[in-house]
């Protein structure tokens, strides 16, 4: 049964997905030379502050996740669906790695479901992907001349860290909050130091697994590997507790 929660958080996400595209267009037109797909990219991982709406994992996954999947697979440059081709999602789509986006979407539905009960976690992997690696995208391409490894530059490196630094701190800052009021989504508390300490490991971690991840799956290998990385850190660090 779909409860209110679940009617709220569908409405808000496909609302904001419509303000994203809406915004990434209007970027486009007004410059032609913004990344306009790592404007969705960094954007849409924004929903991390609207999904624990959310009360199924389920309605989550295949309901607001999953049916970008099929959306975006119509809308790769090998899409067989000619009427799509053209459409702004499928210029966005081809404005990089042809499946980048369909990547994307996939560890969004994944991490819905499989760790619906530990948002805290999945959110962090979620601004790892979105922030971090968009941010270290847009930043490198434009000013990374010096390479660090491969076409990857010290300038976009260090943006991956800091841009997951800081969308990690607020993350954590955002969920700590709300545990004071949602037990239920099981969150720890972190305190100042503790929520410092955790961003600045995930931050580099995530810099190094983006330098040397194949640049079409990184939408993949940040996330999984990032929620290994904080699964490991809570084990170790809270005894298991979330």
């Amino acid at each position: 049964m779909v409860s209110t929660g679940d009617i709220i958080g569908l409405v808000l996400v496909y609302t904001y997905v419509a303000v994203v595209i809406a915004v990434a267009t209007l970027s486009k037109k007004r410059f032609p030379g913004t990344g306009y797909r790592k404007v969705i990219h960094i954007l849409v991982g924004n929903i991390v502050f609207l999904w624990w709406v959310f009360d199924s994992r389920y309605i989550m996954a295949f309901l607001a996740a999953l049916p970008f999947v099929v959306l975006l697979l119509l809308v790769t440059p090998k899409s067989p669906v000619r009427r799509l081709n053209n459409s702004f999602l499928q210029m966005a789509s081809a404005d990089g790695h042809g499946y980048g986006l369909v990547y994307y979407a996939i560890s969004w539905t994944l991490l819905a479901l499989f760790l619906f009960d530990d948002r805290l976690v999945a959110s962090i992997a979620i601004v790892a992907m979105s922030y971090g690696d968009g941010v270290g995208g847009l930043i490198g391409k434009k000013y990374g001349r010096k390479k660090l490894w491969k076409e990857k530059s010290y300038v976009g490196t260090s943006a991956v860290a800091c841009g997951t630094f800081l969308a990690t701190l607020a993350v954590i800052g955002f969920y700590t909050f709300l545990s004071g009021y949602l037990p239920d989504l099981n969150v720890h508390a972190f305190t100042l130091m503790g929520a410092v300490g955790v961003a600045a490991i995930v931050g580099v971690f995530v810099a190094g697994v983006e330098l040397v991840s194949p640049g079409e799956y990184d939408n993949l290998i940040v996330p999984f590997m990032t929620v290994a990385l904080v699964l490991t850190m809570q084990w170790l660090l809270l005894g298991g507790v979330p």
